[in-house]
């Protein structure tokens, strides 16, 4: 059983758990402790895991208590786990010559993915490498080419990897839900499949950038 079984099987177990009997089903608490010391082993280092204390007499559990373990040991296998999103952008990190307001909207998007703001978090993707790429063009305008010329740009002149051209092609197309109907005409849910892609791009562009000769 893996990781996400597990959760799973907890998940299943809690909406099994009442509190209508005298006493909690030995069914009930045998799956528990199975599923407890398969999470121990899972999670080795984790204290809120190890700490859990299984049942040795299975036939006489209070049924309250038993309800507040379950759903405690729901809320440890619940958090968010080692190669997660948060930690995936956590570790973006800008190109030498990113200016401070970056950094800013960098830890701003940051806190955004972690609070769960999709919309902002789209947005804030789209931003971020737009001025990303700006840093390396000569246009110095006040206005500056916009996402899409300068990813057909890069594309043309062959400045990044397919993947990460990819990947800034459908920034441009989140950057379009500032609008009101956006979302809907363009059939662009905001979930977290397309809060991680941004998250991809902005990381693969920020390693793509490392080089400080890559230029248009």
């Amino acid at each position: 059983m893996d990781k996400v079984l597990l959760l799973d099987a907890v998940r299943q177990l809690d909406t099994l758990v009442g509190v209508g009997q005298q006493f909690a089903l030995p069914q009930a608490v045998r799956q528990f402790n199975a599923l407890l010391q398969h999470a121990k082993s899972l999670y080795p280092s984790r204290p809120d895991i190890v700490a859990i204390g299984s049942y040795a007499d299975v036939a006489y559990v209070n049924p309250q208590e038993f309800t507040d373990v379950v759903r405690r040991f729901r809320a440890a296998v619940e958090l968010r786990q080692p190669g997660s999103i948060t930690e995936v952008v956590s570790g973006i990190t800008l190109p030498p010559d990113a200016s401070d307001d970056l950094a800013s909207d960098l830890q701003e998007f940051k806190e955004a993915v972690g609070l769960g703001l999709r919309k902002t978090a789209l947005l804030l993707a789209g931003s971020i490498a737009e001025a990303l790429l700006l840093l390396r063009h000569p246009d110095i305008s006040e206005r500056g080419p916009g996402l899409a010329q300068l990813v057909t740009q890069a594309r043309a002149q062959r400045l990044f990897g397919r993947d990460t051209l990819r990947q800034l092609e459908t920034l441009n197309d989140y950057r379009d839900l500032i609008h009101t109907r956006a979302g809907r005409r363009n059939r662009i849910q905001r979930n977290d499949a397309r809060v991680e892609q941004a998250v991809m791009a902005l990381k693969l562009l920020c390693s793509e950038l490392e080089d400080t000769s890559v230029r248009f």
